[in-house]
């Protein structure tokens, strides 16, 4: 009984260390060039979008299993005008975790924003400038496209997680097994 309660405890704390250890970050150095006006970045990115931040939702994105794991901020804007491209009245925008703005559910920003493989993303370098009202906008870069179709697109939201649940899942099954098989030993020794 003492061999497979070490057992059993020495598997826990594998299954425990290779948890917390492949949940480790990594770290990134970021540099930015200098940005000019509002108007000269608008000619570097795709295009720009004025509106509230609804949400602020952090997802955990990995290339199959045993890929690198990287972060990544989500933000679901309300769109009231846009500039260089027209855009839905909502839409969520990828930032960078580490480097990306810290934005606030609720209020208004101007934000940068490039298409990358059929994600619209902010780059950290990007400015992005909280604004209280959208003249402020129209006075840099006029007036702009109003949205184009009405769309809600707040339930892609729902299943963002920031942490890892494939390792959650295997842990919780890992233990059911563990358990149920300490069960029926158990079982075992109380017959004999």
């Amino acid at each position: 009984m003492e061999k497979l309660k070490l057992r059993i405890i020495t598997l826990i704390f594998f299954i425990s260390t290779v948890f917390f250890i492949s949940n480790a970050q990594d770290v990134n150095a970021l540099s930015c060039v200098e940005s000019g006006s509002p108007q000269e970045e608008l000619e570097i990115y795709d295009g720009a979008v004025y509106g509230e931040v609804k949400q602020v939702k952090v997802d955990l994105k990995q290339e199959g299993f045993t890929g690198t794991k990287e972060k990544i901020r989500y933000i679901l804007v309300e769109v009231e005008r846009s500039w260089n491209t027209e855009v839905d009245s909502q839409l969520i925008i990828a930032t960078n975790f580490t480097w990306g703005f810290d934005f606030k559910e609720g209020n208004k920003y101007l934000i940068y924003f490039s298409e990358v493989d059929g994600e619209l993303s902010s780059s950290p370098c990007s400015l992005t400038i909280e604004m209280n009202h959208l003249n402020q906008a129209t006075e840099l870069f006029g007036e702009g496209y109003p949205p184009k179709k009405q769309v809600n697109v707040e339930h892609k939201m729902w299943f963002m997680f920031e942490q890892d649940m494939d390792l959650f899942i295997v842990g919780v099954v890992v233990f059911a097994a563990i358990f149920i098989f300490f069960m029926r030993v158990r079982k075992k020794k109380r017959k004999a």
